[in-house]
């Protein structure tokens, strides 16, 4: 038995992920394991949220480290393997080979995708906002003969803070002077905040800010939304910010209102009764790590499978499914194979200058225009062909990945709205989803103006909600730029209507 394969695996489940403050370059430590045959040796994962460095900024970075002080030998060699527990099993599995000195780490700079899990695919990484890292260790060769199973948590605090700012004398208000008011948290360990309101002179009507600002350096503020409320107590979202999708996490403690001072004074007889203005801020700090301890070490459990740590299945076998299921690929796996190998297609999409072989089965499956198409008495029926002279080669080409496989590769701006395009089109709505979600996080005061016609000639409201909320908080640098004089030259409707929504408290409070 000594001779065996011996294996560590160390589950760490870090909740609340998505509130993790950490800037490019900042670390999150997981608590220290230690197993019985791997020679006293002291271990530890670092996984940096935004990077560890500039060039993995937007990706996940993780290591596994040995501690700078321990009671095992100066060299130790380990074969390793970090997964991801997802809601169906492993993901993103990488495995490597190292000799260990102490204090030296070796990992993954781009692990995974920040988007991937925070945004595209976040019900299939976070559940509950639950991200769960695997690690696993090994020496020797082998069948297995002994595995330990040590699980830790983290837990990322947050708290929730709501109140009222009410700033007396609106109208009388002089440039950038500040009206501010202190709010205590309830909560022993955390401290203060302030919440200060002032305008801007920058003759263009006046913008307003609000700053948010706490005592304690361990409360970060994560995202927040403020609300005006008028004379009968209804709440018109003026302003509203989330910085834990950042890829470079930006301090959002100064947000400017949709609204101007002119636009609040205009409409004072609804904002500013007795000319005091109401402000509601629901604001949401991370806390840092609130609790971070090892919770549970099994001894001498016969290896299955990962996926079984999440369930707390255990076996008496000592059979290594494990090995052998990793082996095997999946579902898509197997599709994107018949996709790249071009086997048994029987359908063809042709765009002007090349076709694209496909299998009528999968098109219906995933797109109920194909589906129409290929079962209805269309003349694609019995064709066996699809023109589709309105797509490039290169989009139809990411179409299909996207179909057999669910994946987008290297998506642009110029790619993700050609791709819109098709998903509109063929209503595939993952595909939609995907590209506008890409776009809305993408959307400069440059490229507004595009992105609105856009959602309103494909009616997606979701999509051209979103952009007039850019717009209004970008206002001076869209309304200014060449690309808005184009936009009211193509549609003077949608500009104008856009243009107004300032008036009325933003894009989802006003008619568009």
């Amino acid at each position: 038995m000594n001779n065996g394969r011996k294996e560590r695996i160390f589950l760490w489940s870090i909740e609340n992920y998505s509130y993790c403050w950490h800037k490019n370059g900042e670390v999150l430590i997981s608590p220290e394991f230690t197993a019985d045959g791997f020679e006293d040796t002291v271990w530890n994962l670092q996984l940096y949220p935004r990077g560890d460095r500039q060039k993995s900024e937007g990706y996940i970075s993780i290591f596994l480290c040995r501690s700078r002080v321990d009671d095992g030998p100066l060299d130790f060699s380990v074969k390793y393997e970090m997964s991801i527990l997802t809601a169906d099993g492993l993901s993103t599995r990488l495995n490597a080979e190292r000799t260990f000195m102490k204090g030296s780490g070796y990992g993954w700079i781009k692990f995974v995708q920040m988007d991937q899990i925070l945004l595209h695919r976040k019900d299939y990484y976070l559940l509950e906002d639950t991200f769960r890292v695997i690690c696993k260790i090994w020496k020797g060769e082998g069948n297995v003969q002994e595995v330990n199973e040590i699980t830790a948590r983290t837990l990322i605090g947050i708290e929730e803070v709501s109140f009222l700012h009410l700033t007396e004398s609106f109208s009388k208000l002089e440039p950038n002077e500040k009206k501010t008011i202190q709010i205590r948290s309830p909560s022993k360990k955390h401290c203060a905040l302030t919440s200060s309101l002032y305008f801007i002179d920058d003759s263009s009507e006046g913008k307003v800010m609000v700053e948010i600002t706490p005592s304690a350096r361990n409360q970060i503020l994560a995202k927040y939304e403020i609300s005006l409320l008028d004379r009968s107590g209804e709440k018109i979202v003026c302003g509203e910010t989330d910085c834990r999708l950042d890829a470079a996490r930006k301090d959002i403690q100064n947000l400017p209102l949709s609204l101007t001072r002119q636009a609040i004074l205009n409409g004072k007889s609804d904002f500013l009764p007795e000319d005091n203005l109401t402000l509601s801020c629901e604001c949401v700090f991370s806390t840092g790590v609130e609790y971070a301890k090892i919770e549970r070490t099994l001894y001498e459990k016969p290896f299955v499978a990962f996926s079984e740590i999440s369930n707390d299945v255990q076996s008496k076998g000592i059979y290594n499914a494990a090995q052998k299921l990793s082996a095997c690929p999946s579902a898509l796996d197997d599709l994107k194979a018949i996709y790249n190998n071009q086997l048994l297609t029987d359908v063809e999409l042709e765009t002007k200058a090349k076709s694209f072989p496909a299998h009528k089965i999968w098109l219906c499956a995933r797109s109920p225009v194909f589906k129409t198409m290929l079962t209805s008495d269309m003349r694609e029926k019995n064709s066996n062909s699809i023109p589709i002279g309105d797509l490039e080669d290169d989009t139809v080409q990411q179409l299909l990945l996207f179909l057999y496989t669910d994946k987008l590769e290297k998506l642009c701006w110029e790619s993700a709205t050609k791709l819109y395009y098709a998903g509109d089109k063929y209503q595939i709505e993952k595909l939609k989803v995907i590209c506008s979600s890409f776009l809305v996080d993408n959307v400069s005061t440059a490229s507004a103006s595009e992105l609105l016609l856009m959602a309103d000639t494909h009616s997606d409201s979701d999509l051209k909600e979103a952009v007039q909320d850019f717009i209004l908080k970008h206002e001076e640098q869209v309304f200014g730029s060449e690309e808005w004089e184009k936009l009211t030259e193509i549609n003077c409707q949608l500009a104008l209507k856009t243009m107004l929504l300032k008036y009325r408290g933003g894009a989802s409070g006003g008619t568009g």
